[in-house]
């Protein structure tokens, strides 16, 4: 079977470092990619949404990179895209984010899915890439914004995911580097439920106006009867592989 017709199915993961999970599927299904773009891909991990991205718009002629720290899952990036045979518009860099600068000014697009919490919220995750993932060890969200305001074009794009409950400082970082919020949509496990993610796209250079979208619902049912929302799987459809389990909260 083609692997891109089961994604995110079969795709590698580093051993001892961060597993994926929907948040990433979501951000690469709320990413804008306009045609013959370039984006890039801060901190790609195994190269998930830069992927999910890129088979969305095949038939646009959109080519990305991913900037990625541990040299492991830099590799793994690179088997997966060679694996779904994108590996002709997917290169991956080995940098810190921080301090990254390559095509400064000419990107079109950049996304993230950074850490979500304090280095001192939260108990530390086995291993230390896990802990990077999870935890602004390396790199904090105004380093992200920081980065993305350096490489983007004017009127680019800046998306990403994170924690509804850091949202006003979220808002605050991308403001300070430049970057205007311009889109939101919230994301609840349960209709009756807080929103436990946040998708936010920003604009290098844009104009004040912020369009919040409807709440996107994941979950309907009980127990072993829980699936996903007809909602949720049409906005994100790489959801199909858990169409029928339970919660799941991301990082």
């Amino acid at each position: 079977m083609d692997p891109r017709s089961y994604f995110p199915r079969g795709l590698r993961q580093p051993e001892n470092g961060y597993r994926f999970s929907l948040d990433s599927l979501l951000l690469s299904c709320f990413t804008h990619a306009p045609s013959k773009s370039r984006g890039v891909d801060l901190g790609t991990g195994c190269g998930v949404v830069a992927l999910g991205i890129l088979l969305r718009h095949q038939s646009r002629e959109v080519c990305m990179t991913g900037v990625e720290l541990s040299l492991d899952s830099v590799q793994t990036a690179g088997a997966n895209a060679e694996q779904l045979r994108l590996n002709d518009v997917f290169t991956v860099d080995r940098a810190d984010v921080a301090g990254y600068t390559n095509e400064a000014g000419m990107i079109d697009f950049v996304v993230a899915n950074p850490p979500y919490r304090n280095p001192d919220a939260g108990r530390p995750s086995r291993g230390e890439h896990r802990t990077t993932a999870r935890f602004e060890a390396e790199a904090r969200f105004s380093d992200f914004c920081a980065c993305a305001a350096r490489l983007l074009k004017n009127k680019g794009r800046f998306s990403f995911v994170h924690l509804p409950e850091r949202l006003v400082g979220l808002l605050a970082d991308l403001r300070a580097a430049g970057l205007e919020p311009k889109r939101m949509r919230m994301v609840h496990s349960r209709v009756d439920g807080p929103a436990k993610m946040v998708l936010v796209e920003a604009r290098k250079g844009g104009n004040a106006g912020l369009t919040v979208e409807p709440p996107l619902v994941l979950y309907y049912g009980q127990g072993k009867a829980t699936c996903m929302t007809p909602e949720a799987l049409a906005f994100c459809p790489y959801l199909e592989c858990n169409a029928g389990k339970g919660d799941d909260n991301g990082k």
